[in-house]
Formats: structure tokens, sequence, C-alpha cells
């Protein structure tokens, strides 16, 4: 089958990790009743099955059969293959109906129309990604560990924070929060804020403007010691707002599907810049 013969609803479908988990089942389940209902429809017995496996090479025996149908047994991929053989039906039929969440591994969900269209012609592994048919608990996880270094990152900031203006404090911005009685990461946040770049880095730009720049070593720290008091004048009046929204209640965040990705946003809509 071709891709332009499915419905376009098998590729917008999205699995969430509720569904999945509510849902799905595990994979050799799915396929053994698959397979007994299969049997049932054909009226032949466990041993009928057993007995044409055995035809094609396979060591199967009426237990066999039973602990397959039973989800006790999984299959190999040559089993697998010879599934058709061995029921008459094309390996589409034999596979979880398009409906159902498979589990086929502890780790990895899919809706069994995704399943089943590892058989098209044209199908590319790179359509297996979220959001979508597929749920993948590492990417979930993954989702969760960024939202809590973005909780611990963002508690540290002005509420409201925009991304691009936040960095790790070096060691001046250190010194001028201890100086202007706030944290080293509201003075690296707000001196990019400011001027986009830290405050080391705007100090010895400035210093570099200045046509009488000093040579001699005492006279360049004297006159960097001049320019960050001036920066840090600038600076204080644009913390001290940013501290005025310490106290208000942050806000929410949770992780979401989208047609994109999985995203990270806050719960009340807003948006943090």
């Amino acid at each position: 089958m071709k891709r332009d013969e499915r419905s376009d609803d098998d590729d917008e479908r999205v699995l969430t990790a509720h569904q999945a988990e509510q849902d799905g089942r595990p994979f050799g389940v799915q396929l053994g009743e698959q397979l007994q209902r299969v049997r049932e429809e054909k009226e032949a017995t466990r041993e009928d099955i057993a007995r044409k496996a055995r035809y094609f090479g396979l060591p199967w025996h009426r237990p066999t059969v039973g602990q397959i149908e039973q989800g006790k047994r999984g299959v190999s991929a040559a089993e697998l293959l010879l599934l058709p053989l061995i029921y008459s039906k094309p390996l589409r039929d034999l596979l979880p109906a398009a409906d159902e969440v498979t589990w086929l591994t502890d780790e990895t969900a899919v809706y069994g129309s995704r399943l089943r269209q590892f058989l098209d012609e044209d199908y590319n592994p790179a359509d297996a990604s979220m959001p979508g048919p597929w749920h993948f608990k590492a990417a979930v996880r993954q989702g969760e560990r960024h939202f809590e270094a973005l909780r611990r990152f963002s508690d540290a900031l002005p509420w409201g924070s925009k991304a691009g203006f936040a960095a790790s404090p070096d060691e001046s911005e250190t010194k001028a929060a201890k100086r202007l009685n706030t944290t080293p990461e509201y003075v690296a946040y707000t001196a990019r804020e400011l001027w986009g770049r830290g405050l080391a880095e705007e100090r010895d730009a400035r210093l570099a403007e200045r046509p009488d720049a000093p040579t001699a070593p005492r006279a360049v720290q004297a006159a960097r010691g001049h320019i960050t008091r001036i920066l840090l004048d600038e600076l204080e009046p644009s913390i001290r707002e940013h501290e005025k929204r310490r106290d208000l209640p942050p806000p929410h965040y949770k992780t979401v599907k989208t047609k994109t990705g999985v995203r990270i946003v806050r719960e009340d809509g807003g948006e943090d810049g």
C-alpha cells in the first residue's frame, strides 16, 4: 500500500501519555489475540497451526501455539515473517487493530494504524516522532528534566524573564551583586538585557572606546573601577524593578505535545518572552 492510499487521520492522530498508559497493551498479547481469532475463524485447532508451522521449519507444537495466543511467548523475526504462510493471511491483518494502542517495549507505544504502516513501500522511519501516533517514555523524561532545569533556573531570575538574556554569572557580576545587595543572576540577566553582553564585557568595551584610555596597570585598574561604578548605577534601577516582581507568584508550567514537538508552556497561557 502506498502513502496516498491511506487516510490522513492516521498521520494526525496524537497518542498521549495518558492514552498510552490507559489503553495500551503489550504487542505479544495483541498479536496472540489476533492469531487466535484468525485460527478460530478458520475452524483450525492449535495442533493444525503447529503442524503447518513445522512444515515451514519452525519447532512449534500445540502448547507453543497456545503460549503465543495467550501472550506468554513472543515470536522471533523469522516467525513473524512466516505467519502469513502459516495462517494464510497478509501480515497486515495479523497485526494489532488500527485503533489499538500497542506497547512494543516498556518504553515505546504506538497506534496499530502506524504499526501496520511498517509494511508500506514508502514508509520512512523518520516519521516515528512525537507528537503523533507514537509515545516514547524517554522523550517525556527528557522534557521533564528540561522543565525541572528551567524551573530551577527561573527561580533565580526575575519573574517573566526572557531566555535570551539568561546567563551564568561571572566573577565580576558576583562581586557586583554583593555591592548591590542582590543576586548574581539578577546582575547577569539585567546586564544582558540592557547592553546585550555581560558586565565585564561592557566595562572593557567602554574602556577601549575612551580616547584617553590608560595603559599603565594601576591607571587601567582605576579606570575599570570608575567605569564599573557607572555601570552599577545604570543597572540598579532595572534590578530594583525586577526585584519588585520577586514576591509575585511564579507561573506554573506544563509539558504538552504540539505538531512540532514536545513543548513546555505556561498553564495560564501567558508568554515568558
